[in-house]
Order: structure tokens, then C-alpha cells, then sequence
């Protein structure tokens, strides 16, 4: 008799659930989800029943929230993430399966003591795993007719969304291709990365049964089926964490002064905010949750980070639900190197908030090479700003003793190219004032100069042994009208190898493209009009390939390049203008399947100039970190 109410038992469980949960599946299915291909629908069974064999509600309760990061927000409808908290069920009893939540306010909202509580207007997409004899008609004929993998020896997922309306009644929908890409990114990473969870021994209640994790964080990357890859990229980084809120930078192999730090960084547990003053500026700003723009005077920030720019404390308050609080520990890592990356030396002003007003202040606005760096002349294209006068006009007309001439170094000691650590060096060796503004422009030069005889090994051999080192520069723009300052590259070889820069890119202009033009007698630069990957078989074969401020995450044309660059085996190295560009460049180059084998570092040669950007405050420099792969 025990026998047979212990059979019953189970079969009730099984059939209506019981536990944390919303219940047994809702009847939706797959095959109706829109532009769903059937090969997707395998592999989601596929990860689904790996995840399964895992067994994480061995260890894994309701209580225990993830945080869970595919990719980029912008990657995702809304930009933002559909469901980045998640919680099993079923470590207790009850189903056997996991909720993914729009917030972990969400999450906690719905988390009871025994039960599931159901909060209205809370959609939860959940992933339960059910006996295949007790599922609906549809899910059996899916299941059958396309050969679908079983978790464990026969249960199958059923994927829905669930939302309980106001009057207490459970609204079922099926997912959208977009959720269900989520979820695969989910399952195929947490089935990896659970079973790291270390248990805190130190905290949580001194006589609960449920075990505490000490905080933990782990990106991995996913390959996407190739029926919902995106952009020509094949894989992701997905980041679980938990609890929640942690955030993390990634820490380079070298720990030296000059690396990116690592440390886990979480936010703050208090839930208030500070209606801090975003900028000193006057100029406009952009809120980042509705986009609106504000007077600089007028906007707030994050009382946290200080990263963060918005018009008012509701859009922060949204925004920190949304999606800030994921990030504002990393964010408040990166204005903490604010000090370490202001290049103090100078004695002219270090920030443009209002370019026009800079270049005024400095008297060289609307002159010479100082044109491109302000809008002013954002009509002429790039490359075919008039050019009057000498040397000094395109300074801008500054002192002569404020600019580098176009001459060889005053020092007959030395033999070999100049090694330089930074702009004091420079300056020092051109005997220029510290009042100088110029190197806001030689960055570019400088950073070329830096990487072929400092950062890549193989360019500066070939230099070493007076031989020529052949660079693919991609993407110029307004180095198109700064020829006259990639001289320098010449004059601090000191005599030995060559340089052949060619530069290709869209703004080159049509008749400029297939030109040649000899800077110096150890530069010469050849233009080409075009992108990179479809001209690059007409090139000389290079020995490195640099893009500086590339944006790599703001172009879909990089992919072609970034394609190309992998095929060729050649040392890369890109700049880009903040920590965040650089994270972000990343992750487009891993989903490429490159690795950065040169880590995110601060270029000593960055412009010393600061950037203000619409919505954020974070330190932005021109040529601010570099960062290479195939080295």
C-alpha cells in the first residue's frame, strides 16, 4: 500500500508540480515560434540535455539568483538583455527547471519561502523539464518526428514565457527566436561554469541547510548553431555571475603599473542614490536611458561610478534596475584610473569639452593641420583641407621653436631608432616647450612609431637590419590631412630601415587613391580608396596591420577585415579611445575567434587631450589604449 501511495504521489508531482514553481507546461511550442528553423530547435535540446546531465539542483536552490550577460546590450531588442537573472527550481522538489527574470528585483519579488508567489505583470521565461507521457499532443509529435535528444532517460524542456494578470490567472506565450537564443547562450555556458561555484563556509545563516557560494564570476565563450549566428559572427561571451551584481575587468598576464587592474568590484548594496553633478562642462550631454539631451549644468550622474550621465533621478533609478547595476562596479574601476591616465606634464589646457573653444584659446581654431580637430570643416573631405603656406601655417602658425621641423635629430651619439617611454622623452629630444599643443596630433605618428619599434617584435628586427617594414593602416580619416607629422616616423628611425605606410580605408578620396607620396626619405605613404578586405589582395603583403580609435564595435564593415586579419596570421594591433571601447573591441574580435595576445594597455603616446562623450564620463583620450592580436 505505501508502495502504491508513493507511486501516486510521485505521478501527482509529476503531472500538477508542487514546490517553488508556476506549475506544468502551458502547452506552447517550439515548432510555432516564428522563423524558427528545425536544426535550432535540436540544439537547443542538445545544450538542454547537457545542462541536465550536469545535475546543478544537486547544489543549486531557488534562492541562489545568477546574473547572466550574452554578448553586448546592443546586440539584444530594446538594447538591453531579455532575461539576465536566473534561478533552478526543483533542488527542493517540485519542477525540475530554471526562471529566467526581466530584473533581479523581479526575481526577488517572486521568490517565496516554499512557493513560487505570483506577481502581476511579471513576465518569467522558464525552462521546465517534463515526463514525456505527460506533455501535450504537440511537444510529443516535435519531439518524435525530429529526433529530439532526451534529458536524462525521458524528460523533454518546455520553453514558455509566463505572466500572472492582475486577477491572479497565468498568461502563457511562446518564446521569440531572439529569447530562445538567449537561453541556448544560458544553458550551453552555466553547464560549464556551475559546478566552479565554491561554497562560503564564512557567511549565510549559521544553521540553514541551504549552502552559500562565496562570489563568483566567469565568462566563457559560446558558438552559436549556425542557423541564428548573427553578423558573420560564430561565437559569444557570456558571463554568469552570482549573486547578481557582481562585475569584474579582465586582468592582463603582466601586472605591472601600466596593465589594466583586475579585481571583482560589486556595487554598493544600498539602494539610494546621489544626484551627483555630472560634469563641470558647459556643453550638451545625453541622457542614457531616454536619450534626451541636457545642458551639461543640468545633468546628474551616477552618485557610484560617476560614470554615467543622465537628465534626471527617475532615469537614473530606471536605468540602475535595468541594466547599470551590472556594470557600475566596472564602470567605478575605470574613473578610478581618471588620475593614472591625465598626462600631467603639459602646461596647455588637457580638456576639450567645446573643441572650438580649446583650439580658441590656444589661437590655432580653424588653421592649418588643427582644422580636423574640430567640426568646423567637417564639409571638406578628409585629405582635401587647403593647404597655404609652410610648415609653420599647418601648425597652426605657433612659435617655431612649439613644432617638430622637418629635420633629423641633433644627436650624433646614437645610431639606432629612438626608444621613447612616453612624451617627455619626445619632447625633451625635439626641445619643445611643455606649452606646446602638438602632440594632440603627433599621437597618430607617434603611436605607429611606438608600436613598430616597441610593441611588435618581428617590425622591429626588420628595422634593426636596415630593412623596410610594410604597414596596413586602416581606416584613416583625418591623418589624411596630417601627412607633414608622420615625418617624425622618419626622423626617429635615426638613420636606419624604412617605413611603407598604406593606408586604406572609405574616406580616402577618389583622387587621391593609388597615389604615392614620399614623407621624408624613410616614409612613403600609398593611398587606397576602399575596404580593406577587397584590396588587400592587391597590396604588399604587410608585416603588421594597425587601425587607430578603430571602434571595432561601432562598424559592421570591420567583420570582413577582422576575417581577413585571422587568415593572414599577421601581427594587429589596435587603438581605441576608452576602457570601455576596448571591452567592447574584445568581444568582437574573440566572437571572430582571435585572441588579444598584446593586452588592453595605456598608450604612453595618447593624445593629452580629454574627450567628452554625450553619456558617459569615463576617461577618453584619442589613441588612449592599445591593444593587438597575432603577436
Amino acid at each position: 500500500m505505501d508502495l502504491h501511495l508513493k507511486s501516486l504521489f510521485n505521478r501527482f508531482q509529476e503531472q500538477f508540480g508542487s514546490g517553488p514553481g508556476l506549475g506544468p507546461g502551458s502547452g506552447t511550442c517550439m515548432m510555432r515560434v516564428d522563423g524558427i528553423a528545425p536544426n535550432f530547435i535540436k540544439s537547443v535540446y542538445k545544450a538542454s540535455a547537457a545542462l541536465y546531465r550536469t545535475e546543478p539542483w544537486k547544489r543549486l536552490r531557488p534562492g541562489h539568483l545568477f546574473g547572466i550577460r550574452v554578448g553586448k546590450d546592443s546586440d539584444w531588442t530594446g538594447k538591453k538583455q531579455p532575461f539576465p537573472c536566473v534561478q533552478f527550481i526543483g533542488g527542493d522538489g517540485g519542477d525540475v527547471g530554471f526562471y529566467m527574470f526581466r530584473s533581479e528585483n523581479d526575481a526577488k519579488k517572486m521568490l517565496g519561502s516554499r512557493e513560487t508567489i505570483h506577481v502581476p505583470n511579471v513576465e518569467v521565461l522558464r525552462v521546465t523539464y517534463e515526463v514525456e507521457n505527460l506533455m501535450f499532443p504537440s511537444n510529443r509529435k516535435m519531439i518524435k518526428s525530429l529526433s529530439l535528444e532526451a534529458s536524462g532517460s525521458d524528460r523533454f524542456p518546455v520553453i514558455d514565457v509566463a505572466r500572472c494578470t492582475p486577477s491572479g490567472d497565468l498568461r502563457f506565450r511562446n518564446p521569440t527566436i531572439e529569447e530562445l537564443r538567449f537561453v541556448y547562450a544560458f544553458m550551453k555556458a552555466i553547464s560549464l561554469v556551475h559546478s566552479l561555484l565554491q561554497v562560503d563556509r564564512e557567511s549565510g545563516p549559521k544553521y540553514s541547510t541551504v549552502v552559500s557560494f562565496e562570489p563568483f564570476i566567469e565568462t566563457v565563450d559560446v558558438q552559436w548553431p549556425p542557423d541564428v549566428a548573427k553578423g558573420g559572427y560564430d561565437l559569444v561571451a557570456v558571463t554568469v555571475s552570482h549573486p547578481p551584481g557582481q562585475a569584474y575587468e579582465e586582468r592582463s598576464s603582466s601586472a605591472s603599473a601600466g596593465s589594466t587592474p583586475t579585481k571583482y568590484v560589486e556595487p554598493p548594496m544600498e539602494d539610494t542614490f546621489n544626484d551627483t553633478k555630472a560634469y563641470s562642462g558647459t556643453g550638451l550631454r545625453q541622457c542614457a536611458m531616454c536619450e534626451k539631451e541636457v545642458h551639461g549644468e543640468q545633468s546628474l550622474c551616477c552618485g557610484r561610478c560617476r560614470a554615467i550621465v543622465y537628465c534626471s533621478s527617475i532615469c537614473q533609478k530606471q536605468h540602475w534596475n535595468d541594466t547599470h547595476k551590472s556594470m557600475c562596479g566596472l564602470y567605478k574601476a575605470m574613473m578610478e584610473r581618471e588620475e593614472e591616465l591625465a598626462i600631467m606634464i603639459f602646461l596647455f589646457p588637457c580638456s576639450a569639452d567645446q573643441p572650438c573653444k580649446w583650439l580658441e584659446s590656444l589661437g590655432i581654431h580653424q588653421k592649418g593641420m588643427w582644422r580636423r580637430k574640430c567640426s568646423c570643416y567637417s564639409h571638406c573631405p578628409f585629405g582635401l583641407l587647403p593647404v597655404k603656406g609652410g610648415l609653420q601655417e599647418l601648425w597652426g602658425g605657433i612659435d617655431e621653436y612649439e613644432y617638430p621641423h622637418d629635420s633629423p635629430f641633433n644627436n650624433h651619439f646614437i645610431s639606432s631608432p629612438f626608444l621613447l617611454s612616453g612624451w617627455s622623452e619626445y619632447y625633451n629630444l625635439r626641445s619643445l616647450p611643455l606649452s606646446s599643443p602638438v602632440a594632440d596630433i603627433l599621437s597618430h605618428p607617434l603611436t605607429v612609431y611606438h608600436i613598430l619599434t616597441t610593441l611588435n617584435i618581428s617590425s622591429k628586427n626588420l628595422i634593426l637590419k636596415g630593412k623596410e617594414v610594410i604597414v596596413h593602416y586602416l581606416g584613416p580619416e583625418g591623418e589624411l590631412d596630417w601627412m607633414p607629422a608622420f615625418a617624425e616616423v622618419g626622423h626617429l628611425l635615426n638613420g636606419l630601415g624604412n617605413v611603407q605606410i598604406v593606408m586604406v580605408g572609405p574616406e580616402v578620396p577618389t583622387n587621391l587613391s593609388g597615389t604615392t607620396s614620399g614623407i621624408g626619405s624613410r616614409v612613403r605613404v600609398n593611398l587606397v580608396r576602399g575596404v580593406y578586405q577587397v584590396e588587400a589582395s592587391y597590396l604588399p603583403s604587410p608585416h603588421v596591420v594597425i587601425a587607430l580609435n578603430s571602434r571595432l564595435d561601432s562598424y559592421t564593415s570591420w567583420g570582413g577585415a577582422i576575417d581577413l586579419i585571422k587568415s593572414l596570421g599577421v601581427p594587429a594591433f589596435f587603438t581605441d579611445q576608452s576602457e570601455l571601447s576596448c571591452v567592447n573591441a574584445k568581444q568582437v574580435l574573440r566572437n571572430a575567434g582571435l585572441h588579444i595576445t598584446h593586452p588592453v594597455t595605456p598608450n604612453p603616446f595618447r593624445a593629452p587631450v580629454k574627450n567628452l562623450t554625450a553619456s558617459f564620463n569615463l576617461p577618453s583620450y584619442s589613441n588612449g589604449f592599445v591593444f593587438g592580436v597575432n603577436t
